[in-house]
């Protein structure tokens, strides 16, 4: 993030971050309040109609207690007494509009009297909906229990309290099982409470929220718009104090944004006045001059240094293979086919030139081998071949303790670069990607170069022997890979070696 926006964040937090807080803690309040009393209006209509049919149940069960009082109840087993009990319960339910009935029962709960035509007199009581009330009647003479007066009672007798509406409705719930719901809302606002009658029985009113969240909207609307204003207002405050006051700052952080992405030492800053600011850009302007001058200098030190290093180790791999009686064409052929070799691989120009530079000292270790058997005219035996193969070992453990990046890449050269990619090389026997690149190249492009050049040892081998060779060594000796690269690409290596010929 830029400066520019830093600031202008930091402006904008530290103004209308609290400014939002503000209005969106009043907005909610504002909300819960219009809510909470939206709810308490609902449970209010609840109240009153819960009130009625509290009323309604308590009502009913006085009828009960005064009809379970009246002297025909205990005459219930005189003659055609059924009947006019009978007669009772039923003007009962008609007055009260009953969806249900009334039972008059003997202790073995066989049906003496009832509001229902249809139910048999001394049949077996089987309730329908639930016994709401059970009454019981008592004999004048003792005081005791002789029967029943029981209510089975319909809970769609309290749903005619209910004044449902297009955005409310009335539902019961009995032990957590609703009756009677016909609806549901969305969005909605609940209600519930229960029957002081009947405490298992809730009845529960639910209101559409949609009417409350239209009536919130045009204040949403205002709030909005009172929000978007002032931060434009903020925005433009910031815009200002940013131009006013500390556009020479960022006329300085733009320079330096400038500088580090040009590299442009020799450019400066130019503030006027003479306070803080105008002092800083001042001694910035100073430190600037003086650090292109520095980078000039160390540009120049650091051209020579890396001339001198690559001249240092081309010197000395020219050395190492002049002990073996090799040309110093042949260094250079080596580090032509390497970097050849590792551009068609896929590395990039700037490795692929370090391969170059670093492949002439492959064999630098020779110099540390008895000329009686670096130099021996014919095969080795055991023994010195055995001291011939610690030229790697002795390669890497001269160049290992640099930390130049041309002589750590010269160090892998020389320790890998007879290592087989099978496996079978030496001297740490590793195979395949566990050698590293630039020794599985260098070793290739050795191999080439040692075959078709004479030696104390030999003579150069013809061409075809060569490629035969290598077909051969593909995937043993030599990465596979590299081996397609160069017979895909061979005429180039050929001219390679047709420029660099020894000169005898």
């Amino acid at each position: 993030m830029s400066f520019r926006l830093k600031i202008i964040s930091l402006i904008l937090f530290v103004s209308l971050v609290p400014y939002i807080f503000t209005m969106l803690y009043s907005a909610n309040t504002l909300r819960d309040e219009y809510y909470a009393n939206a709810k308490d209006n609902l449970q209010t209509q609840l109240s009153l109609s819960i009130g009625k049919i509290d009323q309604y149940i308590n009502n009913l069960h006085r009828d009960m207690v005064f009809m379970s009082h009246m002297d025909v109840m205990n005459d219930i087993y005189s003659h055609d007494i059924d009947r006019r009990i009978s007669i009772l319960l039923e003007n009962k339910k008609k007055d009260l509009s009953l969806d249900g009935d009334f039972y008059l029962v003997d202790k073995n709960n066989k049906i003496i009297a009832s509001s229902n035509k249809n139910i048999s007199p001394m049949s077996e009581l089987k309730i329908k909906y639930t016994p709401l009330y059970t009454v019981p009647i008592k004999s004048n003479f003792d005081g005791k229990e002789i029967a029943k007066l029981i209510v089975d009672f319909s809970l769609k007798n309290i749903s005619h309290f209910f004044d449902n509406g297009d955005d409310k409705f009335y539902y019961i719930t009995v032990n957590n099982k609703i009756l009677f719901k016909t609806k549901s809302f969305i969005n909605k606002i609940e209600v519930k409470q229960v029957l002081d009658t009947k405490k298992d029985i809730h009845i529960v009113l639910e209101k559409n929220q949609k009417a409350f969240i239209e009536s919130l909207k045009r204040y949403e609307i205002l709030f909005s718009l009172v929000l978007f204003i002032g931060a434009i207002l903020i925005t433009l405050i910031a815009s200002f104090l940013l131009n006013k006051l500390i556009k020479p700052i960022l006329d300085l952080s733009q320079l330096v944004h400038t500088i580090t992405k040009t590299k442009d030492y020799s450019r400066a800053v130019f503030v006027k006045g003479s306070d803080e600011i105008a002092k800083l850009a001042k001694a910035f302007n100073t430190m600037l001059h003086g650090i292109d001058k520095a980078l000039h200098e160390n540009e120049l030190l650091n051209k020579e240094i890396e001339e001198t290093q690559r001249e240092v180790v081309f010197t000395m791999g020219a050395i190492g293979e002049s002990r073996s009686k090799e040309t110093g064409n042949h260094v250079k052929r080596v580090a032509e086919y390497s970097k050849l070799l590792a551009l068609f691989y896929g590395l990039s120009e700037e490795e692929s030139e370090m391969i170059k530079q670093a492949s002439p000292m492959h064999d630098i270790g020779k110099v540390a081998i008895p000329d009686a058997v670096l130099n021996k005219p014919g095969r080795f035996n055991e023994e010195e071949r055995a001291i011939m193969d610690t030229h790697a070992q002795l390669g890497y453990e001269m160049l290992k303790h640099s930390q130049r990046p041309l002589l750590k890449a010269a160090a892998i050269v020389a320790y890998e670069h007879h290592e087989k990619y099978d496996g079978s090389g030496y001297p740490r026997g590793l195979a395949a990607e566990e050698i590293h690149i630039y020794g599985r190249i260098t070793a290739l492009a050795d191999v080439f170069d040692a075959l078709g050049s004479d030696r104390v040892y030999k003579k150069a081998w013809d061409d075809e022997r060569i490629f035969s060779l290598f077909k051969e060594e593909r995937g043993k000796h030599f990465d596979p890979l590299l081996i397609d690269i160069f017979f895909e690409n061979i005429n180039q290596f050929l001219a390679i070696r047709d420029k660099f010929q020894d000169v005898e």
